[in-house]
């Protein structure tokens, strides 16, 4: 049986720990805020580009627009894959990684998957389970500058209009709460067409300048907007997961505390029994 002693320092540590982990959710939650709005802000304009470019592909030829058209073949598919950089946020990481995995199985024996690794956390996962990567990404998910998201996707569309991969996906966590984080896959090129609402109304439209320089135009920013959406995805679901992992955390801790106290309750209350009995018993032996 554990010593007062021994549940004293257990129950100091863990307070200790408990004042880290609470720190750690505040701060989690502040961050959190930040992010949530500069995410709200993206998604609108994300939205309305992806609406104008849906509305745009129904009014484009897929053998005119190298953005629409699918390749003959599916040969070769590059996976992005989004996780964070920084750990302490539950199982996000670690479910991002082997969700993108198990999405990849789909195309075994069709064709060949790679993978394009965006956050740190996402790399050791896969080096840990001995998976090849194709390319990485350098810099942090958090914050990351516009210059560098729009470096990453004209890399993509050129790798693509090149031909040398014949489908992209993004794979990356979509931010409903801080408790759900849901991983999803979305096909960034081609562009998948069976988004397409057919228009009802008829009538005559007017492009200026042509819908070619238009298309050319828009898809690039269309593709562009995904790609930062996914970043802002990242970076908001990883500082979610991390305050709900910080929350638990304190929690555990909390009922830690209490079961050690009243370990520490019982031990005390019991060795005080012994005191007294002994006392009295040497008293009686004194009267006697």
């Amino acid at each position: 049986m554990a010593s007062i002693r021994d549940i004293k320092v257990k129950i100091k540590t863990i307070g200790n720990i408990q004042q880290i982990t609470k720190a750690m959710k505040m701060v989690a939650a502040a961050r959190l805020k930040r992010a949530q709005t500069r995410l709200e802000s993206a998604r609108p304009y994300a939205r309305k580009i992806a609406e104008v470019a849906m509305d745009l592909t129904a009014l484009t030829s897929w053998s005119d627009n190298p953005f629409l058209h699918p390749h003959e073949k599916v040969r070769r598919v590059l996976i992005l894959v989004f996780t964070g950089d920084r750990g302490l946020a539950g199982g996000f990481h670690q479910k991002i990684a082997d969700g993108a995995v198990q999405f990849a199985r789909k195309f075994a024996g069709k064709a060949e998957v790679s993978y394009y690794l965006i956050g740190n956390k996402g790399v050791h996962r896969f080096q840990m389970r001995g998976i090849p990567i194709y390319k990485q990404f350098s810099g942090m998910v958090a914050a990351v500058p516009f210059a560098e998201m729009e470096a990453i996707s004209r890399e993509l569309i050129h790798a693509y209009l090149g031909e040398e991969f014949d489908q992209i996906y993004l794979y990356y966590p979509r931010f409903h709460s801080a408790m759900s984080q849901r991983p999803r896959a979305f096909q960034l090129l081609p562009v998948d067409t069976s988004k397409v609402k057919v228009n009802e109304e008829h009538g005559l439209f007017l492009f200026e300048p042509g819908l070619t320089e238009i298309t050319e135009a828009i898809f690039p920013r269309y593709i562009e907007s995904e790609v930062f959406r996914a970043f802002l995805e990242t970076e908001v679901g990883e500082l979610g997961a991390r305050m709900s992992a910080m929350s638990l955390a304190t929690d555990n801790a909390s009922e830690l505390i209490s079961k050690y106290q009243l370990q520490y309750n019982r031990i005390r209350q019991s060795q005080i029994t012994k005191e007294i009995a002994e006392i009295v018993g040497g008293a009686e032996a004194l009267k006697g």
